[in-house]
């Protein structure tokens, strides 16, 4: 039993030179096969069987790579604090999601001025609203840092009902979209394979989005339950323009089809955002009650 185990110990876990070997050899026969048009060849299938344990041999260090990526992580001071403290992770994506929502501002203020676009308008006043309930938490929490527990909280209740209503100024910009969208038959297209990235980033930010919703309740941190559920919203917007562009880009040209999805998937996004305000506000006023009751 233990021969075998060891054997296929081997087999999976070859030498690191029979790994870089095996991975080149990889490379070069699917390269030749493709080029040659020969992949219906019994070499082709050599080199297929060949790619097939190439992949599970990569598959199976995954786990070492990243353990060792992490330790060597770890051992810089700066990306040791970066990786364990939660609260310098989520003040450095805020910041840099700032930075980003401001630059596309400017760039569609810009260049809506120039085209005379409305459209480009439009995203402009999203993208502003988005910075501006980043920048109102980011401030005001590092303007309150040195105060006491209590008033930090009161302070970040602030923030969060602040960023409840903005965020239903941000819904109408967002129903401007959708309105333009389906009635103006405004469309968003990406170049060559780009889409795929822009799809699969726009689910993560989804996944990633509703993980954090739950993460960061509103009772622990005010200010970090404010931040994730701008990024919900923002997660939201961004499959409503991923579906836009796919239409756009794979649809087979059937107006009524696409006018009906775009329709159903707007209002859905729309609902939803205004459902997430709507109860931001209410809850908040409940919070505001137990820090007064629990202040006193």
């Amino acid at each position: 039993m233990n021969k075998w185990k060891n054997f296929f110990g081997k087999l999976v876990f070859p030498r690191t030179w029979m790994v870089f070997l095996l991975f080149n050899i990889t490379v070069i026969s699917l390269i030749y096969i493709f080029v040659k048009e020969k992949t219906m060849e019994p070499i082709a299938y050599v080199a297929y069987t060949v790619s097939f344990y190439a992949l599970v041999v990569v598959c199976a260090r995954i786990p070492a790579i990243v353990k060792g990526c992490k330790e060597a992580l770890h051992k810089n001071r700066y990306m040791h604090r970066f990786l364990t403290e939660k609260e310098l992770r989520v003040w450095f994506f805020a910041y840099m999601g700032l930075i980003v929502n401001v630059c596309f501002a400017v760039f569609k203020v810009i260049v809506g001025y120039i085209y005379d676009s409305s459209w480009l308008y439009a995203m402009a006043g999203y993208h502003t609203l988005s910075s501006l309930m980043t920048f109102i938490i980011v401030y005001r929490d590092k303007k309150g840092k040195d105060a006491e527990e209590h008033t930090r909280l009161i302070r970040g209740l602030h923030s969060y009902e602040m960023c409840g209503w903005l965020m239903i100024l941000m819904n109408t910009a967002i129903s401007v979209i959708v309105f333009m969208v389906i009635f103006r038959k405004q469309t968003i297209s990406y170049p060559g394979v780009m889409i795929y990235a822009i799809a699969a980033y726009s689910f993560y930010c989804l996944i990633m989005a509703v993980i954090n919703l739950v993460k960061y309740r509103r009772k622990n941190n005010p200010a970090f339950s404010a931040i994730k559920r701008i990024g919900l919203a923002k997660a939201l917007v961004s499959i409503f323009t991923l579906q836009v562009a796919m239409l756009t880009q794979f649809g087979d040209g059937n107006e009524i089809l696409t006018r009906i999805m775009n329709l159903a998937t707007g209002s859905a996004v729309c609902a939803s955002i205004m459902a997430l305000a709507v109860f931001m506000l209410l809850g908040v006023r409940k919070d505001y009650r137990d820090v007064k009751n629990y202040g006193e």
